[in-house]
């Protein structure tokens, strides 16, 4: 299954490659809130993150974009006329540039490219309602614990049979803007995690032991669980 959806995504790639490609550094901004876009862009590597600010000049985290994600979506399949969320370079990009009209094109001519899509949507809608539950959470603790659960799906790598690696380099401050808590009650939790022995920091990195995270959680179903 894996396999198959590799391939797919190759595929999605290869497709989108003859168009031209945005090399962007990390920090700068894409879309702003309410602007109308004048192209959608592919990711073909690095990250993405899109977010709201409250009004109190806060900003908090709706979510992340990585490697084959499109975006503005609510732009591009006309749901919005305008960009409902701020859109950041997290990492240093390589964006695909696509006029919309041409990746609608290509979505309603391609039986492959829409099922490719469609997988990646219902992932993004597991994570974002997986987002959601952490934030619904009460204690600190747990939400921390479920959405460190959600970034090891979306972003994390095997270390090994317990242990996994998130893919971003997060600060306090980026977890506290994705779960509304403060920079130091995230400081102080994380600190609890680590004497645990649930969670390290390896290369500026989050390894969490995700055997142990699951068991506090009672939730032994996210084990199989694929994003």
């Amino acid at each position: 299954m894996a396999d198959n959806l590799a391939t797919k995504e190759d595929f999605l790639r290869n497709y989108y490659s003859k168009y031209p490609v945005r090399v962007i550094k990390k920090g700068r901004p894409l879309f702003y809130q309410g602007e109308i876009p004048r192209t959608a862009y592919f990711v073909k590597s690095g990250v993405v993150k899109f977010y709201n600010i409250t009004s109190n000049g806060e900003e908090k985290i709706v979510g992340y974009e990585g490697t084959d994600g499109l975006m503005p979506n609510e732009w591009i399949f006309s749901k919005s006329p305008v960009a409902l969320y701020y859109y950041d370079t997290f990492t240093d990009c390589e964006l695909y540039s696509i006029p919309r009209a041409e990746l609608i094109e290509i979505i309603n001519s391609d039986k492959q490219v829409a099922v490719s899509l469609l997988n990646r949507y219902i992932s993004m809608y597991i994570g974002s309602t997986m987002h959601l539950h952490a934030l619904e959470q009460l204690k600190a603790h747990e939400k921390l614990l479920h959405i460190l659960q959600y970034l090891v799906l979306r972003f994390g790598t095997e270390v090994d049979s317990k242990r996994h690696r998130i893919g971003l380099r997060l600060t306090h401050q980026d977890i506290a803007n994705l779960v509304g808590l403060t920079r130091e009650t995230v400081s102080t939790e994380i600190s609890k995690l680590r004497k645990d022995g649930i969670l390290e920091i390896v290369d500026l990195h989050y390894v969490v032991d995700t055997d142990k995270a699951l068991r506090i959680l009672g939730e032994s179903d996210f084990n199989d669980l694929v994003l």
